[in-house]
């Protein structure tokens, strides 16, 4: 039998409700150092992918059809637009900055495009930002927040489907022309 860790129920029990465990978090530092026994542990356990970042852990797998992960990177790209249409750097802004609940809940139900948000959890705003507290994606202090060193993961994401749209987009493109000549 396997010598787990002290924390090792912890650990298993906060990265199977979906949180992320952040440096400098004791736990990140455990998961790091133990990297191949945790990876083989999730894996053989419950068919997830044990992710290492550089400042956080995560789980994954292509068979979980959750929507949270949906509703939360439609949020950041709303949130995105709109501090880009306010004239602020928006990765800056989301990496850096503070945020009030009522101001951001104000200016995304202002948006033209909050009709797409109406429709997704995003819609209890207050509940939406408890539910990403918890699982440590942000961090929420009264009516203030900010996030995590883990939004760089959808960030990463965004950019990945933004890339795949464009080539899509380019090799439509050129099988068009292809097909005029």
């Amino acid at each position: 039998m396997r010598n787990y860790p002290n924390e090792h129920r912890e650990i298993v029990a906060n990265l199977l409700d979906g949180r992320f465990i952040i440096y400098p978090n004791q736990m990140f530092g455990i998961l790091q150092t133990q990297e191949e026994e945790y990876k083989e542990f999730f894996k053989e356990s419950y068919g997830f992918e044990l992710n290492i970042e550089s400042e956080f852990a995560y789980l994954s797998s292509n068979e979980v059809a959750e929507k949270r992960t949906r509703d939360f990177t439609l949020f950041l790209a709303m949130l995105c637009r709109e501090l880009d249409y306010s004239g602020k750097n928006f990765r800056d802004s989301i990496e850096l900055g503070t945020f009030n609940m009522t101001e951001v809940e104000q200016l995304l139900k202002q948006s033209s495009k909050w009709e797409i948000l109406e429709k997704t959890s995003v819609a209890n705003f207050e509940a939406f930002i408890d539910t990403w507290h918890k699982k440590n994606l942000i961090n929420k202090t009264g009516n203030q927040f900010k996030f995590t060193k883990a939004v760089k993961l959808f960030f990463e994401f965004a950019v990945n489907v933004a890339n795949s749209k464009l080539k899509e987009q380019i090799n439509n493109e050129s099988v068009k022309q292809d097909g005029n000549l």
